[in-house]
């Protein structure tokens, strides 16, 4: 019995002590390693890959003015030659599309008795007259909304050409263009009907004036 018990233990030491050795053989291997990883030098190609594969991320109105500029023709500058002009200026330089203005070919032209608030109080319209080019004067325009614009002009789906102006202005435009001014109440509804909107042949507008060509 005595004999059992010493192979037993004997046996049983013998593993602690493998064990134990190859512990501190991986403790050694693993610190070696990381001796090494330490030491070596930075990997370009990690760098590179990080490079390519981390987002970036740059806004509508970013692009809008990363974008070049195109010269108007002389055609179009023979048509604006004389045009009436109107005391509304464009809501932001970030809506340019030529030079240093805004230039809707053939817009639907949407005239607001107060400011425009949400993109969503426009998507009735939006709907209404798919692909062409939109006009929008009003007395003001949320910055959200203005984004939005821009967003969508820089993308190709239609130009969209946000005016601002008094009363006045805005009046003399529907009447031009034969609109019918809408209140934000009726755009909220959706009781906007597509004859309350105008027509030109070409409005340019830029940080100071507009021009159109009915």
């Amino acid at each position: 019995m005595v004999s059992v018990w010493q192979g037993f233990f004997l046996i049983l030491g013998v593993g602690v002590i493998v064990l134990a050795i190859a512990a501190l053989a991986d403790r050694r291997t693993r610190r070696r390693t990381e001796g090494l990883l330490s030491n070596a030098p930075p990997d370009d190609t990690a760098d590179d890959q990080e490079l390519v594969t981390t987002p970036s991320y740059v806004t509508a109105t970013e692009l809008l003015r990363q974008s070049e500029a195109s010269p108007v023709d002389a055609s179009t500058n023979a048509l604006l030659r004389g045009a009436p002009t109107l005391a509304l200026t464009l809501a932001s330089p970030d809506l340019n599309t030529h030079d240093d203005r805004s230039l809707a070919t053939d817009p639907r032209v949407l005239v607001c008795d107060d400011d425009v608030l949400t993109f969503r109080e426009l998507l009735p319209i939006w709907g209404a007259t798919p692909g062409q080019a939109l006009t929008v004067a009003a007395p003001a325009f949320d910055p959200a909304v203005i984004d939005d614009m821009a967003a969508n002009t820089r993308g190709g789906i239609r130009v969209v050409q946000p005016l601002v102006g008094d009363a006045d202005a805005r009046a003399t435009l529907a009447d031009l263009t034969l609109a019918t001014s809408v209140t934000r109440a009726d755009r909220q509804a959706g009781g906007v009907p597509v004859t309350a909107l105008g027509h030109a042949r070409l409005i340019s507008a830029d940080g100071k004036l507009t021009t159109i060509v009915v």
